[in-house]
């Protein structure tokens, strides 16, 4: 039994590394787990807005077939993760960017709930926002397109 669950634990961190997620929680029957990884961005705090779920994510996706609006032309910005999207750090906050801003490479574009993890997505390059395809509280798939932007 020790074995098995030192398993579970190695995969699940290997799948924390890969999709640089920082705290990960599992509660079962028989045990409840935590694991947390060191940030290599020590110090940088993320403030979650409050979400409801109503169903698994399974039945969620099941139930509600995701809008992956493709851009009609230019570029993208895909979301790396499944999880919940979010423009703005808090629901009182302004978002980090909106529609025709030029923003600026380094600059946090908005942030991926997953696992009561927030993970800023960044722009990689510096770009001007043509268009927000993702909807501020909903879930998204890893590789749904969240921006359709242009390189400045």
């Amino acid at each position: 039994m020790a074995n098995d669950i030192k398993d579970k634990v190695k995969s699940l961190y290997e799948i924390m590394k890969e999709e640089k997620i920082e705290e990960l929680e599992v509660n079962s029957k028989d045990y409840k787990l935590c694991i947390k990884r060191k940030n290599p961005n020590e110090g940088k705090q993320f403030i979650a807005a409050p979400v409801k779920m109503q169903a698994a994510p399974a039945e969620v996706q099941a139930e509600q077939e995701p809008k992956q609006e493709t851009a009609a032309s230019g570029e993208t910005i895909k979301s790396p993760i499944t999880g919940v999207f979010y423009k703005s750090p808090s629901p009182s906050s302004p978002a980090y960017a909106k529609e025709g801003d030029i923003v600026e490479t380094g600059k946090t574009l908005c942030i991926i709930e997953a696992m009561k993890v927030m993970n800023e997505i960044k722009a990689t390059f510096k770009v001007k926002i043509v268009k927000i395809l993702a909807e501020n509280g909903k879930p998204v798939n890893s590789g749904q397109d969240l921006f359709e932007v242009e390189k400045v």
